[in-house]
């Protein structure tokens, strides 16, 4: 089970560049730095990371709870914003104020938790498995 998910930022309505010393800061609590690593967790999760301006992008290869729970800290860690590439409109935020700057073609959903999240992609992953298989 593959998904990609793209951490960025939103303010009114428009993708405005992250800030890159949040999500520096974010991702080295994590274990993690530079503009591309390879993620690896305890519980067997995989995924490649990406950071550019625009954010950073989780290649996930192997969905866990602990991938799950990365990319959940670094979203509100950086205050970004969690869109799976499962072609749905979903976006996930950490916090509700973060919604309020997201385009209306976006669907915002809270979540407070890394498990929450992971139940999240976990269906994004199946709905993408599912348009694309």
């Amino acid at each position: 089970m593959t998904l990609d998910v793209f951490l960025t930022s939103f303010r009114g309505g428009e993708e405005v560049p992250v800030d890159s010393d949040a999500l520096d800061a974010a991702l080295a609590a994590n274990g993690l730095a530079g503009d591309r690593a390879g993620v690896r967790t305890p519980d067997g999760g995989r995924a490649d990371l990406l950071v550019d301006t625009d954010g950073a992008t989780f290649l996930i290869e192997r969905l866990t709870p602990e991938v799950a729970r990365l990319v959940f800290d670094v979203a509100r860690a950086s205050r970004l914003v969690v869109l799976p590439a499962d072609g749905t409109p979903n976006a996930y935020v950490a916090e509700e104020g973060l919604a309020a700057g997201l385009p209306e073609d976006l669907t915002p959903h809270v979540v407070t938790t890394s498990a929450s999240l992971n139940d999240a992609l976990e269906t994004s992953a199946e709905a993408r498995g599912a348009r694309t298989g």
